[in-house]
C-alpha cells in the first residue's frame, strides 16, 4: 500500500516537471507516454484498470497532459522567438552585430588554437544612401535582403555571415588564408556586378556593387584589430573608386591624416 501511494504521485511529479522545464513536443509526449504506460501496466496487474474511479483519473490525467503539452509548446515557441530576436537581424534574418562578433571571436580563437588561418571580409554596398534617396527605404530594404540571400548562397556552412550595421556586412572565414580570401572577394565582386535585384516597381531590377576590406589573422591579433585593418582596407577601396577589394597586411600602416583625407573625399563625393 505504501508503494502504491508513492506510485500515485508519479504522474503529478511528471506534470510538475513538464510545467517547470521547457521541453519540446516530442520530449513532453515521450515522458507522458512512459507515465501512462507504466500506470496502465501497474493498474492492470492490480486488477483495477477498468474500475470507474480509475477511469475518471485517467480522463483527468489525459486532460492535464494535453494542457501541459500545449503550455510547453507555447513556452518553447516564445523562448525561441525571444532568442531569435536577440541574435538575428530583424530585416535580413542573419546574425546581428552582437552575436556575429561573439561567434567571430570564438571562431578566431579556435583557429588560433588549431594553428589554422582565419580571415575577415568586410562588405559595404556602394552608394547605398543614393538608392534610399532615389527609390525609397522599402527598395533599400529589398536590396539588403537580396544581397544577404545572394552572399549566403555563396559561402560555406562553416563561414559566419552577419550584418555589421547599416549597409555593412561581415563574413568570417575560418581555415582560410589571405590568398584564398582575396580570391573569394574577387569572385564575389564579379558575381555581385552581375546580380539583378528585383524591386517590385514596374518590373525593374537594380544592379549594385560593393567594396570589400580584407584582413587575415596574425600573431597577437585580436578580433578588434582584424576588423580595424579590414575597415582601413575598406576606406582604401572607397578612395580607389569603389567596386573593388583591398587586403590590409599586418605590417601596413596608414597615417591618420591620410585616412582623414579619404573620409573627407568620400563625404564630398
Amino acid at each position: 500500500m505504501k508503494y502504491g501511494y508513492i506510485y500515485t504521485l508519479l504522474p503529478i511529479i511528471h506534470v510538475a516537471v513538464l510545467t517547470i522545464f521547457p521541453v519540446t513536443f516530442k520530449e513532453s509526449l515521450s515522458l507522458l507516454s512512459i507515465t501512462a504506460i507504466t500506470q496502465i501496466f501497474t493498474d492492470y496487474y492490480a486488477d483495477r484498470l477498468f474500475a470507474p474511479e480509475y477511469l475518471a483519473i485517467y480522463w483527468l490525467q489525459s486532460v492535464l497532459a494535453l494542457m501541459v503539452i500545449w503550455s510547453q509548446v507555447s513556452k518553447l515557441h516564445m523562448l525561441m522567438r525571444l532568442y531569435r530576436q536577440a541574435i538575428l537581424d530583424p530585416l535580413t534574418g542573419i546574425y546581428n552585430r552582437r552575436m556575429l562578433l561573439r561567434l567571430g571571436k570564438k571562431n578566431m580563437l579556435e583557429c588560433r588554437q588549431n594553428d589554422k588561418p582565419f580571415s575577415v571580409l568586410l562588405f559595404d554596398i556602394d552608394k547605398f544612401k543614393r538608392i534610399n534617396d532615389t527609390w525609397g527605404h522599402s527598395v533599400g530594404d529589398k536590396v539588403l535582403t537580396g544581397f544577404t540571400t545572394f552572399v549566403q548562397s555563396k559561402i560555406r556552412k562553416t563561414d559566419l555571415f552577419g550584418r555589421y550595421g547599416g549597409e555593412e556586412f561581415i563574413l568570417f572565414l575560418p581555415d582560410c588564408p589571405s590568398n584564398t580570401a582575396i580570391k573569394i572577394s574577387n569572385r564575389m565582386l564579379t558575381a555581385i556586378r552581375e546580380l539583378k535585384l528585383p524591386i517590385d516597381i514596374e518590373n525593374q531590377s537594380l544592379s549594385i556593387t560593393t567594396c570589400i576590406g580584407i584582413s587575415t589573422y596574425s600573431e597577437n591579433d585580436t578580433l578588434a584589430s582584424m576588423l580595424e585593418r579590414a575597415d582601413f582596407a575598406l576606406y582604401k577601396c572607397k578612395h580607389s573608386g569603389r567596386d573593388c577589394s583591398h587586403f590590409h597586411p599586418i605590417d601596413l600602416q596608414y597615417e591618420n591624416d591620410e585616412r582623414l583625407k579619404i573620409a573627407e573625399k568620400i563625404s564630398i563625393n
